[in-house]
């Protein structure tokens, strides 16, 4: 009963974190000294994602506890999304983004080894290859050439996870950019993951060639934020509770690294800090927990894209109905 109610403390902690964010200007998921994810979350993703978790959650509460009280216990769906790959190339050679499907299938079977624990797998239903220069390295986030990509060719519902390959351009170092699951709500076209292609397993991008990029931004995709999100003094930081704080994304895989020294050791092998690919091996619990709220509340076929305060989830249909 003790490990229990230990248990549930922590839960709930983690659960009742996103409450305590103070509303901001909209902002980028902290890069710090290394700008190798372009995901963002504005003001408005940000209102949007804790007001239907926190409607999800009320609803799971009285579900979930149920009158006997007997027991709580964790969602235990075993959920699959469907990849959508778009490799968008310059020309028909690797360097030009030409990804062969044989490279794509690998990044599916990394998502699914590195998403093994977590209770989510991945199936590979579609790949398009489209042939556009300027979309190569052009179509970063918020651009029009983004804009116009994802129109065309993003395919499926709130489950379908639309990959889209491309190099970015000279200016900057980021491997990859991820649309938060609320977002889905408004814009549901532009939902997805932008990657660069030589991230995929086997590709040529140094430290970072294993496919790992592609599993930290579906932890974005899915509702989690960078573990160092906020610093060592933030109070906030990634509002899961078993994540120390931590001063600014790890570069290689330095053992013992603490940056916020008292708040225990930074967690290099875990998939939402910045570590080289072979040093990153693990989610967190709550994290997991994290995921599946998410997976819940916005991941789920047919979510409605037009909605009001009286009618957010499009009739009774309760949120985490697939």
């Amino acid at each position: 009963m003790v490990a229990y109610q230990s248990f549930l403390v922590a839960f709930c902690a983690s659960l009742l974190s996103f409450v305590s964010i103070v509303e901001a200007a909209p902002f980028k998921l902290e890069a710090r000294d290394q700008d190798r994810c372009m995901s963002i979350m504005t003001r408005e993703d940000r209102a949007e994602f804790h007001r239907r978790l926190d409607e999800a959650r009320g609803l799971w509460s009285r579900e979930d506890l149920d009158s006997d009280s007997k027991a709580f216990e964790l969602p235990k769906d075993n959920v699959t999304f469907d990849v959508a790959f778009t490799v968008v190339y310059a020309n028909n050679s690797v360097e030009g983004g030409y990804v062969p499907v044989d490279r794509l299938k690998a990044q599916v079977e990394r998502l699914n080894t590195d998403y093994n624990s977590t209770g989510f797998s991945f199936a590979l239903v579609n790949t398009t290859w489209v042939h556009n220069p300027d979309w190569f390295v052009n179509a970063y986030p918020g651009s029009p050439g983004e804009k116009e990509m994802k129109t065309k060719y993003s395919i499926g519902d709130a489950r379908t996870l639309n990959v889209y390959t491309l190099i970015f351009n000279d200016t900057t170092l980021s491997l990859g950019a991820s649309s938060m699951p609320s977002y889905y709500f408004r814009k549901p076209k532009l939902d997805g993951v932008s990657l660069r292609h030589t991230t995929l397993p086997g590709g040529s991008m140094k430290d970072y060639d294993m496919g790992r990029t592609l599993t930290h931004e579906v932890g974005h995709w899915l509702g989690l934020f960078h573990t160092f999100e906020g610093g060592c003094s933030d109070g906030v930081g990634d509002n899961i509770a078993d994540t120390p704080p931590q001063a600014s994304g790890t570069s290689g895989c330095p053992k013992g690294k603490d940056s916020c020294p008292g708040d225990g050791p930074d967690l290099i092998n875990n998939f939402m800090d910045y570590s080289s690919d072979s040093c990153m091996d693990s989610f967190t619990p709550l994290q997991i927990v994290r995921m599946h709220e998410a997976a819940r509340a916005f991941r789920r076929p047919s979510v409605p894209t037009v909605h009001t305060e009286k009618n957010a989830w499009g009739g009774p249909r309760k949120p985490w109905q697939w």
